[in-house]
């Protein structure tokens, strides 16, 4: 009981808990209005309570997010087990789940957990971390998805589900105003037009001074790093064609111009306990862009239910560094179109249930030279200043690399398909396959280069072909078995496997076939109840797991390149626990329990170090999240909630890539407790809230993070305490 001690919040929580637990004992309450509604999911590519789901499956509805304050997809690392979702490097989030991720966040790098905004796969996570408004609710499935999703799936899937059009006239305006100059505004409004059309239209606009104090005025840039400046809308019409088919259209398109991350210098600093910067490497400024189509035509065709889904998505990076003794210049536009087709069954009564379906996704880097239409890098330093002739007016610079991709190219195409066979009313058989066929390839060059203003008709002294172009099949299949021990607890156990496709480093692949590193592939055994319990006062969602991981991919800056290596096979072992215990009619406690091992099963690092043992990154052995709401009905009929959670964190570690002569090296975060309290006014006709926040109490930053270059280690931080008030109104 170590961990409790001097963490009074999560104490305080567990005593509540404790206290009632005699009452809810001995008063069976069986009143509908005490009971806590499933949430319904879509996990599975179909309709079904989150409790039946044979997975390990966290759900975050549309009141946790209001509650609990689920601003963007990095606060629900603090809700669900043995997940954490993190800002990377740049503008892109990095999600890990039970040790997986990938951190290649360049337009070669793809992540290692499958990112879904209404159904539509992200090739690029930069327009992931906008997305979180006017939400509906967030799954999260945790363990390879192979079958149903396939691409990039391996650690799981994230799916954020927007709110849909309705028959409702309605529309609300949230203000949240905060510390550290936090300015947001959200709102909405559904419209229907008539019986069968529907619009909505949704909108964020966050603005936040940085945490990371390094402001300076150093060429331009005057503003402290780790700031959030975003603006976000999103578009949607839903037209019911017949009574049995129906078409949903939607446009949305973010911004992002914020400052940019900090890095802080762990090799002369260690991990910061103040985010305070003296002595900054790079500051900058985003100037980001993300939009989207997408349309979803439904339809009962008799015999089966058809679903097709068609996403359009565009990508524009320009993220502009030049202070300290680096220069980065990143530019990137990308596009994606992804189809995929499903028929599904409708007939409820069959013992045999199905879904099968066809992937398409194509994403490409456009044509161009400097104007921003193609990934460009401008790396230093490598070999010495240059003066101020040759970098663009400033005193001096260092020489870098330029990468100029000309074309990048990813596809993948799959088919797939899931059944589910019911051998008693109690008990089914689970099988399901898809075959993926992914091709990667480049065209373009690097240069050594002397600085901003560097012409590339004229490469000077290094030109080095950027080539790659490689593919690869896979087979992933799932198997399981589930049983309904009663009407409303089942028993799930699955083997099931994950594969995500290889890829190549800088350098020409025709002449040096080892730059092409392999796919990575997981086995995962997992088993789990999920249930009510308690005359239905506790919901619980449970699995215990075992991964068999071979050739994982592992990213990291090496010699001032960014580089992705097969680091070997790892295991990875866990139970998780997800509740939400109604002690009465007021009181309400959610709590969340991972415990985890994940480690090299055998490793030689690129120095011959031998990592055999040692522990993946981001993998505490415990993650506790643990939260009370209260509930008073007052007398004008207005209510008032009260929410105070805490996580507790073991210690976890992060690692560089290391090279040919310095041996990776691993930083620890100490183990820490994150909490929040909350308290919300509601108006008894639900059409205003206000609500008071604190979030981080103990104004503890983690380290989220860390990479190697120019001889030192960096890494970037997570954020301090922040408190506001929020404020909803609706009409």
């Amino acid at each position: 009981m170590m961990i409790f001690q001097k963490r009074p919040l999560v104490v305080a929580v567990l005593g509540a808990m404790a206290a009632q637990a005699s009452f809810l004992a001995n008063a069976q309450n069986n009143d509908a209005s005490a009971q806590d509604a499933e949430v319904v999911v879509t996990a599975n590519k179909v309709t079904q309570s989150a409790l039946k789901v044979g997975a390990s499956l966290s759900a975050v509805s549309s009141d946790d997010i209001r509650e609990k304050g689920v601003a963007d997809a990095k606060a629900l690392t603090d809700l669900m087990p043995n997940t954490q979702i993190s800002q990377a490097g740049n503008s892109s989030v990095v999600v890990n789940i039970r040790g997986i991720e990938n951190t290649n966040t360049t337009a070669l790098g793809e992540p290692a957990a499958a990112f879904h905004i209404d159904g539509i796969y992200l090739g690029r996570m930069s327009g992931a971390g906008s997305a979180f408004y006017d939400i509906e609710r967030v799954e999260v499935l945790r363990g390879p998805q192979g079958t149903l999703y396939g691409r990039n799936a391996n650690a799981g899937v994230v799916n954020v589900i927007t709110k849909a059009p309705t028959s409702k006239r309605e529309g609300s305006v949230s203000v949240d105003i905060g510390n550290l100059g936090q300015k947001r505004v959200d709102g909405a409004y559904n419209l229907p037009v008539n019986e069968s059309l529907a619009l909505r239209a949704a909108f964020s606009t966050n603005r936040r001074d940085g945490y990371s104090e390094t402001k300076t005025a150093t060429n331009g840039f005057t503003e402290n790093q780790d700031n959030v400046h975003t603006d976000s809308f999103r578009l949607q019409g839903l037209l019911k064609i017949s009574t049995s088919t129906s078409l949903s259209l939607s446009y949305d398109q973010s911004t992002n111009k914020a400052a940019g991350p900090n890095y802080y210098n762990l090799t002369t600093g260690g991990i910061p306990s103040k985010l305070v910067d003296p002595n900054v490497l790079i500051q900058g400024r985003f100037n980001d862009k993300a939009s989207g189509i997408k349309s979803e035509l439904k339809s009962n065709l008799g015999f089966a239910d058809l679903t097709y889904l068609y996403g359009h998505r565009d990508t524009k990076n320009v993220e502009d560094y030049g202070t300290g003794p680096l220069i980065l210049l990143t530019k990137f536009k990308m596009k994606q179109d992804s189809h995929e087709l499903r028929l599904s069954s409708n007939d409820a009564n069959s013992p045999l249930q199905w879904v099968t379906g066809y992937f398409k996704f194509k994403e490409t880097g456009s044509d161009g030279r400097l104007d921003g239409n193609f990934p460009f890098f401008f790396f230093g330093p490598a070999a010495g200043p240059f003066g101020p002739d040759q970098c663009g007016g400033f005193s001096s610079c260092y020489p870098g690399l330029q990468f100029l991709d000309r074309q990048v190219t990813n596809e993948s195409q799959a088919l797939f398909g899931q059944a589910t066979y019911s051998m008693t009313e109690a008990s089914r058989l689970i099988a399901g396959a898809r075959q993926t066929t992914d091709k990667k390839s480049r065209d373009g060059q690097q240069m050594l280069s002397g600085g901003q203003d560097y012409d590339p008709t004229n490469p000077g002294n290094l030109v080095v072909p950027l080539y790659g172009n490689a593919s690869w099949k896979s087979s992933t299949y799932k198997l399981g078995y589930e049983l309904d021990i009663s009407a409303t607890k089942m028993f799930y156990a699955s083997v099931s496997t994950g594969f995500k496709a290889g890829g190549f480093n800088d350098g020409d692949t025709r002449s040096d076939p080892s730059l092409i590193y392999a796919p990575e592939k997981i086995t995962a055994y997992e088993a789990g109840l999920n249930g009510r319990f308690f005359d239905n006062a506790l919901q619980l969602t449970s699995s215990v797991f075992h991964y068999d991981y071979s050739d994982m991919q592992k990213s990291g800056i090496v010699n001032s390149q960014m580089k992705t290596t097969n680091t070997g096979n790892a295991t990875v072992d866990g139970l998780e626990l997800s509740a939400r215990y109604r002690l009465n009619s007021a009181g309400r406690i959610d709590a969340s329990l991972g415990l985890l091992e994940a480690k090299y099963k055998n490793y030689m690092t690129p120095n011959g170090t031998d990592y055999a043992g040692k522990k993946l990154d981001k993998t505490p052995s415990m993650t506790l999240n643990v939260g009370y709401s209260h509930n008073w009905n007052l007398e004008s009929g207005a209510r008032l909630t009260a929410y105070v959670g805490s996580k507790y964190s073991a210690s976890y570690v992060t690692t560089d890539t290391g090279d040919l002569t310095v041996a990776p090296t691993q930083f620890t975060q100490k183990s820490f407790t994150k909490s929040s309290v909350s308290l919300t006014y509601g108006s008894e006709d639900d059409s205003m809230d206000v609500q008071l926040y604190v979030r981080n109490i103990e104004n503890k930053s983690q380290l989220m993070g860390s990479v190697a270059f120019f001889g030192a280690n960096y890494g970037y931080m997570s954020e301090p305490r922040t408190l506001g008030a929020r404020a909803t109104f609706r009409f």
